[in-house]
């Protein structure tokens, strides 16, 4: 789950008027978007709708800038990008798409949760109509995705980053041990909150700095989460019962791959990110470490991913 820090002023304004912190958050986000010119577009199947946020209109003819697709994480959504559109939209046509059981897209999908959301994003693709290969972008559980979805579609990856993303080196026992260390059952309990106090646990291991959130910013967090719950859960359901086939897997990836993580990452350690690496006998100088950053980096210190980013995409 990926969280942008509220300024102190803005949650008291809150509490004192009962405004609600989330959704604030989201038209504060929802602004940034459009701002950085981007437009929502909702392409519906059989299946139910997939959302995305893109620069361009489907179908409008290639302007031959790059494209860069942002992937987000597990209990997130596409809004998580919004400190970094103004400044890559400079440069990038972006293309944001929420996942499967995410956002505003679709909840529905059957067999293989990750080859159900590496389809999805092809499909976004096609709806689009774009054809130039993309730079591909994946922030945690979105990494993971990214990772596949760069594997099962090369013709469609120009670069791939993944950012703090288990696509391999990844174990339950690993994840169950982190979750345990703040007081969760497992590592489903920790993303099945049950009460605030349960959310806070979350936001605990997600955060390089402590994060004091009042409890009546929790409890909006909590409501704003509950009803996707079922959806989370039975993606990372899926994942989980699926874990040994991710967790020693090399990939075969023909484009350059890089691999960004927090310094201070306690949800997956940087030990998987250079696990990654390793098992992929990626260069030693395509790994780079975020300062100062936890599970959040592109919210954390937006301005170093940004940089970073570019660099390694090339403008």
């Amino acid at each position: 789950m990926k969280l942008r820090q509220l300024p102190l002023f803005l949650l008291l304004i809150a509490a004192l008027s009962s405004c609600n912190v989330v959704h604030m958050g989201v038209r504060r986000d929802t602004k940034a978007m459009e701002k950085a010119g981007l437009k929502a577009y909702t392409f519906t199947d059989a299946a139910g709708p997939h959302y995305v946020w893109s620069s361009t209109k489907p179908g409008s003819a290639d302007d031959g800038r790059p494209k860069l697709m942002l992937v987000h994480g597990i209990t997130s959504q596409s809004l998580m990008w919004a400190r970094n559109v103004k400044d890559l939209s400079a440069h990038y046509d972006l293309i944001i798409p929420d996942l499967i059981g995410h956002g505003h897209s679709t909840a529905r999908w059957t067999g293989n949760s990750v080859n159900a959301q590496t389809a999805h994003l092809d499909q976004i693709l096609d709806s689009l109509k774009i054809e130039q290969p993309v730079n591909l972008v994946g922030g945690s559980y979105g990494g993971a995705i990214a990772a596949n979805f760069a594997e099962q579609y090369p013709e469609r990856v120009k670069k791939l980053v993944i950012y703090d993303g288990p696509a391999s080196d990844y174990t339950r026992a690993m994840a169950d041990s982190v979750a345990r260390s703040v007081g969760a059952a497992g590592i489903k309990d920790l993303f099945e909150p049950k009460d605030p106090e349960g959310q806070r646990r979350l936001i605990s291991l997600v955060t390089y700095k402590p994060m004091k959130v009042p409890r009546f910013a929790l409890h909006q967090l909590y409501e704003a989460m509950k009803d996707k719950m079922p959806n989370y859960s039975s993606l990372l359901q899926d994942l989980l019962d699926r874990a040994p086939q991710y967790e020693q897997k090399t990939y075969r990836w023909p484009m350059p791959v890089y691999v960004f993580w927090g310094a201070g990452d306690r949800l997956i350690p940087i030990s998987v990110g250079r696990g990654i690496v390793a098992r992929n006998h990626l260069p030693a100088d395509h790994f780079l470490v975020i300062p100062q950053a936890g599970h959040s980096g592109n919210v954390e210190q937006p301005e170093w991913f940004n940089a970073h980013l570019m660099e390694v995409l090339g403008k």
